[in-house]
């Protein structure tokens, strides 16, 4: 059976898809991912069939100050339309042929699509959040733990000023292909029987949400080793460092970062390991106590830190409760709140820091936290062995299966 995927993000929404892709290749389906141009060769080098999809996203992220601000939430809103407008002429040309088609993040167009076309549609979610529910707010909302009429008139608030957004766009385009207007876009992009690609343990879909689900737990992909003895040398030389790295956030925002973040580090008299997602140099370089590190798998290093600090996006999360330690969350834009606060609460990690505050002295006193609290180690050791890689990936393989029955 042809089976495509789409993605459109960052990394993190391309890694497990592309991880899942490989699992299907694996059951005997004839699979194509279709993502961001820039991750051709990624996928290609890890023996995935690929077609491009879109704009450079990376080019695109990389180009801003920073995340977190208004001007750049107007900057992603604008770009996410331009980009889904042009969906509905790549994506009949992708998914021609296909048996299923399965999409997640940003591909907003490809439920019409596949409707128009006949074909089965899934759609994957990597967070509990983008279900409609009492128990979390609107994507866009910084604010939990809120009561639930609020959450509530969120999602109405949403529903109500997207007519004249996202819904108005696709019941253009539906018009135009002969189809009926959708009166909710969103739950129409999240189809009939959206899969929840998260962990229980620390994000649980509540039982009021509006579409059916089937929770299957979040899709590690795994990656080749990397052998770096200067990585190894600085690990065995002390006690277990600090990780600090925002992933796919801006890099100029990452760079200046780094001052706070050794300031915060050395001030409780730890080390850190930097991931470093820019290139020009630092002010500061690899010594006794800092280690700067650049694309190697958060599943093979996170194991040995002390703490983790990132900005919260579902992969980071997921790998730092599979990898069992404690996680601080900086918080820059949309789920990355909701995980910072799903963290808290469930003991992994301390009260997440919104990156519009961040301070080293704020940063020093989560680290401590981490190190200190015995709770919170203890819960982090408790969710990774709650968590199995191939039970995530049973059930998303089984699931998906069914369409092709």
């Amino acid at each position: 059976m042809k089976i495509v995927l789409a993605t459109f993000g960052s990394r993190g929404d391309v890694q497990p898809i592309l991880a899942l892709s490989l699992a299907l290749r694996s059951a005997g389906h004839d699979v194509l991912l279709a993502a961001p141009p820039e991750k051709a060769e990624w996928a290609e080098q890890l023996g995935c069939p690929f077609h491009p999809l879109g704009g450079d996203v990376t080019a695109f992220i990389d180009g801003m100050r920073d995340a977190h601000s208004l001007c750049s939430a107007l900057r992603f809103i604008s770009y996410v339309r331009k980009e889904m407008i042009s969906q509905f002429d790549i994506f009949p040309k992708i998914i021609a042929g296909a048996d299923l088609v399965v999409g997640s993040s940003l591909v907003f167009a490809l439920s019409t699509v596949a409707e128009f076309m006949g074909i089965e549609y899934r759609y994957i979610a990597f967070t509990p959040q983008l279900l409609p529910s009492g128990g979390h707010p609107f994507l866009a909302c910084k604010h939990h733990g809120l009561p639930k009429w609020y959450n509530r008139m969120t999602w109405r608030a949403a529903k109500m000023f997207d007519r004249f957004n996202l819904t108005w766009l696709i019941n253009k385009k539906r018009k135009q292909l002969g189809l009926k207007p959708v009166q909710n876009a969103w739950l129409h992009i999240l189809g009939q029987h959206v899969i929840v690609a998260s962990d229980k343990v620390i994000a649980k879909v509540p039982q009021d949400v509006e579409p059916a689900f089937t929770q299957t737990g979040y899709m590690h992909l795994d990656q080749p080793d990397r052998h770096l003895p200067e990585l190894e040398a600085f690990l065995s030389a002390g006690p277990p460092p600090v990780y600090a790295g925002f992933g796919s956030m801006p890099k100029q925002d990452q760079a200046s970062n780094v001052p706070m973040i050794i300031h915060a580090v050395r001030s409780v008299g730890k080390r850190v390991v930097i991931a470093k997602f820019w290139d020009e140099p630092s002010e500061f370089s690899n010594s006794d106590d800092i280690f700067f590190i650049k694309g190697y798998p958060h599943l093979r290093l996170f194991p040995h830190m002390a703490a983790v600090i990132h900005h919260g996006g579902a992969g980071t999360t997921a790998s730092s409760a599979i990898s069992g330690v404690p996680q601080i969350i900086v918080p820059h834009i949309l789920d990355q709140y909701y995980w910072g606060h799903q963290v808290y609460q469930s003991h992994l990690g301390p009260k997440p820091i919104w990156r519009s505050r961040l301070t080293s002295q704020k940063l020093a006193s989560a680290i401590q936290e981490c190190l200190l609290n015995d709770l919170i180690r203890q819960k982090a050791k408790a969710a990774s062995e709650m968590i199995n890689r191939q039970d995530s990936f049973e059930m998303t393989v089984h699931e998906l299966s069914k369409d092709l029955n």
